[in-house]
């Protein structure tokens, strides 16, 4: 039974709910008319594109007159104007549905609508002989704040007012939800919808919005969110039976974009003629999806999915807007994806000040590392940039939800982004140790090359050439590092010095690969070649305990630095000593020339390799001991 019987409105008698569904009805087939004329002027535009027929949206709305799934592809240009069959029909109906749409509202004796209504419908557009001027159905049609009133314009107010109508005729609150007219089965449709709703509901914080209406009309249940506070931003919910179609509008059709991918794990049907149609300077952005569930138990997943998504569209467009100094385009779509995904929010980083709150943080930690019209991710790269502002909405999310200070709040942010500068160094230090690492397989694969049997030469120098290709990524990556990052210059140095080793251990590798050696000669190459694994060995421990070695550097820590790259240079030293004793052997042993060439090249190369790398343990140390240590 009902709660509040309401007078009846008007001569119809008709029930206040039997008004209101009547008008709000009306809304829906006035908007399908607007988006049916303004798709219709566009295909006059450019005939030869596929034309869309609207006809799902004509029936779902009630409108029984099938020659209107024809007006698209069939509006042509007559000089100014458009020819579009059936728009004088369709703007008379226009015009009755007003009349219907209004009526709850006029009855509250609304006089600012009475005459809004009078003096719109007085001044629509002539259609005789189905012409209509393009220039009129804009002016008709257009919805902004900033621009002269219009019919459209008013249909928003109106529908607005008609929300508020329902929800103070509600015969309950169901959930939060200001439900009336609901049969029995409804109820566990709304309760679910509500649930999700609830469950992120509290990710709006002082943001208003997401107020429901439920009802039924006829032989389906709708539920209306009006999710935040932007006149077309709007989502109507239809469930007939095991059913469910959701209409979405929006002034952004990135927004609209973004909602269709939220639901797309539910593998929603989308009108897709109804999403890319409608050009800049029209009213509003609309699509329809639609799901049929297995059963009773899968609409009322669905619903509640749905629900649950909601409070990600509030401010989304402001979001995306306040991360342009920080992200590029694609990172920003995907931080406030998986914003979406674990259910943690943007709203909590706007609440909190949005691209204020990071700037200050900014100002705070980035020291000269930042200069005027710089990018976050331009400095400290895409990747790291995106982890950080996802600690960021985090931190501001679960901060304001547990009740922690605002100042607290941004120190946690401040510090992290301070960790994040100052991990650049150590990012550039474990590339140089990834580097080193390659480095000692190739010098392994040449010491070892020397005892293998001659058919695995080729495999061997294959290898080679792929750790030294792999080596020189590492050294592409140090550079684009140090674009972002000119103070580490430094390590651009130090990697490029290393390389050269890495190159001259690789032509050593080949060259194995050529001939088999034989003699006295292999035993002092042999040494050159332990000497120089060792020596790779010895480069990697350095960079290892320079990793672990700040500004308030233990002694302990400093001494294993200090002594790793004391070794380094104690080998090259070694090695110019081994190179010139195989010289001496392979010119009194080798069996012929080519057997010379091939024992004094090797061992040249290897030499050579010694001594790049102590040339970057020259670069190294000089960096930690007086940019690092006494800093």
């Amino acid at each position: 039974m009902k709660t509040q019987i309401l007078a009846a409105i008007g001569e119809s008698e008709l029930r206040p709910a039997a008004r209101l569904n009547a008008a709000l009805a009306a809304n829906d087939r006035v908007k399908y008319a607007f988006s049916l004329l303004q798709m219709a002027l566009a295909h006059a535009e450019h005939p030869e594109q596929p034309a869309p027929t609207l006809k799902r949206e004509r029936i779902a709305c009630g409108v029984d007159d099938p020659d209107l799934d024809v007006m698209v592809a069939r509006a042509r240009r007559e000089g100014k104007l458009r020819r579009a069959p059936g728009a004088g029909r369709l703007l008379a109906r226009i015009a009755d549905d007003m009349r219907v749409m209004a009526a709850p509202v006029l009855a509250e004796k609304a006089a600012d609508f009475a005459a809004r209504l009078d003096q719109l419908l007085a001044a629509m557009p002539a259609a005789e002989n189905d012409l209509v001027d393009p220039g009129a159905i804009s002016a008709m049609t257009q919805a902004g704040h900033d621009r002269a009133d219009s019919l459209h314009r008013l249909v928003m107010d109106l529908h607005k007012r008609l929300n508020a109508m329902q929800a103070a005729l509600a015969e309950e609150n169901l959930d939060g939800a200001a439900a009336y007219n609901l049969a029995e089965a409804d109820r566990p449709l709304v309760s679910a919808f509500m649930a999700g709703l609830n469950r992120t509901a509290k990710l709006k914080f002082a943001h208003p919005g997401l107020a429901t209406t439920a009802t039924r009309a006829g032989a389906r249940l709708i539920i209306q969110n009006d999710i935040g506070t932007t006149d077309a931003h709007v989502i109507v919910i239809h469930v007939e039976g095991l059913k469910v179609s959701v209409t979405y509008t929006d002034v952004h059709p990135e927004r609209l974009a973004f909602f269709q991918d939220m639901l797309k794990p539910r593998k929603v049907a989308w009108e897709q003629q109804r999403t890319d149609v409608l050009a800049a300077g029209s009213a509003f952005y609309l699509a329809t999806g639609r799901i049929e569930a297995l059963d009773e138990a899968g609409a009322r997943s669905y619903l509640e999915f749905l629900g649950s998504r909601l409070v990600f569209l509030i401010d989304w467009n402001r979001a995306r807007k306040q991360l342009r100094g920080f992200l590029r385009g694609p990172d920003r779509l995907a931080l406030l994806s998986w914003a979406a995904e674990t259910e943690m929010g943007h709203r909590g980083f706007l609440e909190l000040g949005g691209a204020r709150l990071v700037n200050q943080a900014i100002e705070a930690a980035a020291g000269s590392s930042m200069h005027f019209g710089d990018r976050l991710c331009d400095v400290l790269g895409d990747a790291e940039t995106l982890d950080f502002l996802r600690f960021v909405f985090q931190a501001s999310t679960e901060g304001l939800l547990t009740g922690q200070s605002r100042a607290l709040i941004h120190d946690r942010i401040r510090v992290t982004l301070g960790t994040h500068f100052s991990n650049e160094e150590q990012q550039l230090l474990r590339l140089a140790a990834d580097h080193a690492g390659l480095i000692f397989e190739i010098a392994s694969l040449v010491r070892d090359g020397l005892q293998a049997e001659p058919h695995g030469a080729a495999k061997r120098a294959r290898r080679a050439r792929q750790y030294e290709h792999d080596a020189d990524g590492k050294v592409v990556e140090t550079r684009v590092a140090v674009a972002r990052r000119p103070d580490y210059a430094v390590f651009l140095r130090l990697l490029e010095a290393a390389d050269d080793a890495a190159d001259q251990l690789e032509d050593a590798a080949s060259l194995l690969g050529l001939r088999v050696l034989e003699g006295k000669a292999v035993d002092a190459l042999q040494i050159l070649a332990d000497l120089l694994v060792e020596g790779a060995q010895e480069w990697i421990k350095a960079l290892g305990h320079a990793t672990q070695i700040g500004r308030a550097a233990s002694h302990a820590e400093t001494e294993d630095f200090l002594t790793a790259i004391d070794r380094v240079a104690a080998i090259e030293h070694q090695a110019d000593d081994a190179e010139r004793a195989l010289a001496a052997s392979a010119l009194q042993h080798a069996s012929d020339f080519r057997q010379l060439h091939l024992f004094t090249s090797i061992g040249e190369r290897l030499e050579e390799a010694a001594d790049a790398l102590k040339y970057a343990s020259l670069i190294l140390h000089e960096h930690m001991l007086e940019d690092v240590i006494d800093a």
